[in-house]
């Protein structure tokens, strides 16, 4: 980073700041449900191979065609109970099918401040620009999963943002007899953002190994691809900030703007805020009447902001088919030339205490957030042609409370702790959709991401993001049955067995199986000074959410986990009730004793990959997400060596540990669809790093 700063005269003034980043990785890791990741190979490989196998089968150079084309007598490889006919290898990916990156960033503002003759008022010129470029290879070797020949494809890529603004400023803390500070700006900005994306991409390679855009095969061509787009935003806004004896406060601030990527009518948006606070210590006098209180403030503000959406999403274009020489094809998620600006409307009401020379204060906050015209891409029946469309959401409600302690159990000059803790809870509604939306109709923002084995649904007038799938029939309530001693025994909630096979019944249509959004999250942080040592501890928590876990269900279907055990050797009795009709048309339950007909069937059809009851679990967990011990160098050190004015070392690790019933790596784990990371599903997530 380099700056620059100088005076042009008695009123001006030139600053420069200029920053430059770097960034390369030899190989990126892939994630989530593709061949591409080495989880893949945990998830699908056979079952009776161990990692080592695979190990041993790679650096002994046995990834080769007659491997590839299942000759290989070992059996090592991706044949697995789908009959994947192409095998792979984890350690064949991870060292030579690479995904690497070269970034290059410069940003930086240059500024020109202007000081009028009138005291406090102050004009600043200013210009900024981002601008980032990176190249990206992305490789696969010969003998690749679906891909025989190789596979290579670099990307070129720049996104440029350029921001010219200016802010007539205006300062006074001394009016009114010094009680009132008043500050106000006005300004505006231009916003212009663009985006350049150029990728070459071969299927196949010429020459093993050789990985360049030329290594094309006799015959082959290569796939060109290249997308430029472009935003601007202008913006008028303004803020007034008042004060009066640094006891009462007032903020107020108003922004208006003009986007390119909404439709004409729709492309100007404006959105206000207020908030205001007062010192409650000084106008009570607690300063005298308890003086155990340092601060006693209480807080309210409003906001409203708007929200513009990605360009060139107003229309539909049709794309140059890559099946059908001379062909096109419609998009499948349709455009909406009217699409309105997003709009968030909040309020806060907070209090913030500190007492006994701040060694103990706490922050307590109320909120309420309504989200209205938000713009999502709502899935549609492929009847109309299309998977989805873009629409503006009708209101999304969140309202919820945030908790925070502070404390300072011990404080001498040798040693001082102190503790940190957050808390905060979350209730959301889904309250309407656009006009005219059957409310029988879920919203789901991505469908068919795991088949339909579990789909995450929101009805309108309830919470959002909840789990749905098949699972078991239950009993009803009220049911009963008569157990050997004549005993009446109640069944309701018990699985309905068939008395003839000895399987589960399960449900024809999806029921609910649990919410994604935990109740709470909290955090705690703690720190321990002795001396010149610092030791930091910092944990988080959360309760009450559920996810999908695609991974724990393709395991259970494979026989790869302990919850397919049972039953194996000696047949198993699901625990259960058989369901009749008597004489006189009545249901009669009685306790189910037939032993599953077949054990692997039940395994795979009733009990694991089709059965979305038994892969929802819950993402409850405590993490010790960081532990740090630092050495700070005296600083009496420090003077006589005269170069220092401080100087510390530490060390640290991440992600320390977690403690969770969550099945696989991560509770915490999302599905990456496009940009996106959606909450709720697993799907062959990594584990977690720790550092």
């Amino acid at each position: 980073m380099e700056k620059f700063s100088t005076k042009m005269g008695k009123w001006v003034k030139f600053n420069a700041k200029v920053n430059y980043l770097h960034k390369t990785s030899d190989n990126t890791p892939v994630t989530g449900y593709s061949t591409s990741s080495p989880t893949y190979y945990i998830v699908w490989g056979l079952t009776s191979n161990s990692m080592r196998l695979y190990k041993d089968e790679y650096f002994s150079g046995r990834v080769n065609s007659a491997n590839y084309n299942g000759g290989c007598k070992d059996g090592l490889g991706m044949v697995n109970s789908l009959g994947n006919s192409q095998p792979g290898n984890p350690y064949h990916q991870l060292y030579e099918a690479t995904n690497s990156i070269n970034k290059s960033r410069v940003y930086g503002t240059m500024n020109l401040t202007i000081s009028f003759p009138v005291k406090g008022l102050t004009l600043d010129l200013r210009g900024g620009t981002d601008i980032s470029a990176d190249f990206r290879q992305q490789q696969k070797p010969f003998y690749t999963p679906g891909y025989k020949s190789g596979f290579y494809r670099e990307q070129n890529n720049r996104d440029e943002e350029t921001n010219i603004d200016f802010l007539l400023k205006y300062v006074n803390n001394r009016m009114a007899g010094k009680h009132l500070a008043f500050n106000a700006a006005f300004g505006g900005n231009n916003m212009s953002r663009s985006v350049y994306r150029s990728q070459i991409t071969l299927d196949k390679l010429g020459e093993p190994g050789v990985y360049n855009a030329s290594n094309t095969p006799t015959g082959e061509t290569s796939r060109p691809y290249q997308w430029r787009s472009k935003k601007v935003v202008n913006s008028f806004y303004g803020f007034i900030s008042a004060s009066w004896d640094d006891t009462y406060f007032l903020d107020l601030t108003a922004r208006n703007d003009w986007s390119s990527t909404l439709g004409r009518g729709n492309w100007s948006f404006f959105y206000p805020s207020v908030s205001a606070s007062i010192l409650l210590d000084k106008t009570l006098n607690l300063q005298e009447v308890a003086p155990q209180v340092n601060m006693l403030k209480l807080r309210a503000s409003w906001a409203n902001v708007g929200n513009d959406t990605s360009p060139y999403s107003l229309t539909d274009a049709y794309t140059a088919s890559s099946t059908y020489p001379g062909g096109y094809t419609y998009p499948t998620n349709c455009s909406n030339y009217y699409i309105k600006p997003e709009n968030v409307e909040s309020w806060e009401a907070g209090l913030e205490t500190m007492f006994f020379m701040n060694r103990f204060g706490f922050d307590v906050a109320f909120y309420n957030s309504s989200t209205t015209n938000q713009i999502v891409n709502a899935v549609t029946d492929l009847m109309t042609g299309a998977s989805s469309k873009k629409i503006n959401a009708g209101e999304i409600r969140n309202r919820g409370i945030e908790i925070a302690l502070h404390a300072v159990p011990v404080r001498s000059l040798d040693f001082t702790w102190s503790i940190d803790i957050n808390w905060s809870r979350n209730w959301n509604k889904l309250v309407s959709l656009e006009d005219g939306w059957d409310i029988r109709t879920p919203y789901e923002q991505t469908k068919n991401l795991i088949g339909n084995y579990g789909r995450i649904l929101s009805y309108i007038g309830e919470e959002m993001n909840i789990i749905y799938g098949r699972g078991y029939e239950r009993a009803p309530e009220g049911a009963t049955y008569i157990d050997a001693d004549g005993n009446t025994v109640n069944c309701a909630g018990m699985k309905i067995i068939t008395e003839s096979t000895g399987y589960p019944v399960m449900t024809t249509d999806n029921i609910r199986l649990g919410k994604v959004n935990p109740t709470w999250r909290g955090g705690l942080g703690t720190t321990l000074r002795y001396r010149d040592f610092t030791l930091g501890l910092n944990f988080t928590a959360q309760m009450g959410g559920h996810a999908y876990s695609f991974t724990n269900a393709i395991l259970a279907y494979q026989g790869k986990l302990e919850n397919s055990l049972p039953g194996r050797n000696d047949g198993l009795v699901v625990e259960g009730v058989n369901v009749s009709t008597d004489a006189e048309g009545n249901t009669v339950y009685k306790l189910n004793r037939t032993p599953t007909e077949q054990i692997n069937k039940y395994y795979t059809t009733y009990f694991a990959r089709d059965n979305a009851e038994e892969n929802v679990f819950k993402t409850d967990f405590l993490k010790l997400k960081e532990m740090r011990l630092d050495y700070t160098l005296p600083r009496k050190v420090c003077r006589k060596l005269k170069v220092l004015q401080g100087a510390a070392i530490g060390a640290y690790a991440t992600n320390v540990f977690c403690i969770s019933d969550f099945p696989q790596f991560d509770p915490e784990a999302g599905n990456i669809v496009g940009t996106n990371i959606y909450s709720g599903i697993e799907i062959g997530a990594m584990p977690m790093t720790r550092t």
